[in-house]
């Protein structure tokens, strides 16, 4: 089968799509033929340093996907050979990931994929749309509390906005200007300019009136201005590497939850709950396997403003 291979992790041009030998499943994994795969940040980071997530060389990136199963391996599941799923491959610790025409990936971490969704809606869905909601979960807001989100208009970001959302919670999303009538269409009920601030959460609480109840960093280093205007009793999550003085947060008695997603079907059966009440990505750019890089070089580049997918065929 084909699959793109690190052999030297580094830049886009260490992706390299080759023959390899077809994967086979042990144990408690299953066989799927892989239609199209998520591209994220941590494909990139990963691609570039095979130490974090702990693989040896060679290794393939790459952790959502959907496909179709291709052998059950004697499984106990209620899945069928040939019908269509999605799934979520670790991101720690998976050497031969989704960026491939099968992959073999434990039962427990594939599920029916939901009906309405084409391959590639449903291969961006799994890394940022479980991680949003886990994210949710870890906060437990309250209807009607108020959460500031830096970088809503990425990948987990435009997701967490809808979910945030749907079940009540009164989002303030930051993001760039290109991004401002998305965040509202998506339930923002108020957004701000990530470059026109110094301090986007103390520009947020001016307008309120009062603190926000909780804040998420999807960027990277936001959350030491933002423990300073967020109430009391709140919370602070992030999914990147948190960094700072969180003196004010002791202070002010503010939980701070560290959020890696962990892929399994009770996830993902609650990730095809929201999207049957609606949850939907923005896809901004559909590539074949032999580009890549390409793929890699856009979302480096930055300001997608969305998800990016790379397809088998």
């Amino acid at each position: 089968m084909r699959a793109v291979v690190v052999r030297t992790p580094g830049g886009p041009d260490a992706l390299t799509l080759t023959e390899v030998p077809d994967p086979s499943a042990v144990g408690d994994q299953i066989l799927v033929t892989v239609d199209a795969a998520g591209v994220n940040p941590v494909d990139l980071g990963n691609r570039m340093d095979n130490g974090w997530a702990d693989v040896e060389t060679p290794y393939v990136v790459g952790y959502e996907f959907a496909g179709s199963v291709a052998d059950l391996n004697g499984c106990e599941t209620d899945l069928q050979v040939g019908e269509p799923v999605w799934g979520l491959l670790p991101v720690r610790g998976t050497r031969w990931g989704a960026y491939a025409e099968q992959v073999a990936v434990d039962v427990s971490t594939v599920a029916r994929r939901p009906a309405h969704l084409d391959a590639v809606t449903a291969a961006v869905l799994p890394l940022a749309g479980c991680t949003a909601l886990q994210v949710l979960d870890r906060l437990d807001l309250q209807p009607g509390s108020w959460l500031l989100v830096h970088g809503g208009g990425g990948g987990v970001g435009h997701l967490l906005v809808q979910l945030a959302a749907a079940r009540g919670i009164r989002v303030v999303a930051v993001s760039g200007t290109a991004d401002r009538e998305r965040m509202v269409v998506l339930g923002a009920e108020m957004w701000v300019d990530r470059a026109a601030t110094h301090s986007p959460a103390a520009s947020a609480a001016r307008k309120l009136g009062h603190p926000v109840d909780a804040a998420v960093d999807l960027v990277g280093g936001q959350l030491e201005a933002v423990q300073q205007h967020v109430t009391p009793g709140g919370s602070l999550a992030t999914i990147v590497d948190l960094q700072g003085d969180f003196t004010d947060a002791v202070d002010r008695n503010l939980d701070i939850h560290g959020v890696l997603v962990r892929p399994s079907q009770h996830v993902l059966a609650s990730l095809a709950l929201a999207v049957d009440h609606g949850l939907r990505p923005t896809v901004r750019g559909v590539f074949p396997l032999t580009d890549a890089r390409t793929a890699h070089e856009r979302l480096e580049a930055g300001g997608v403003g969305g998800k990016l997918a790379l397809t088998t065929s």
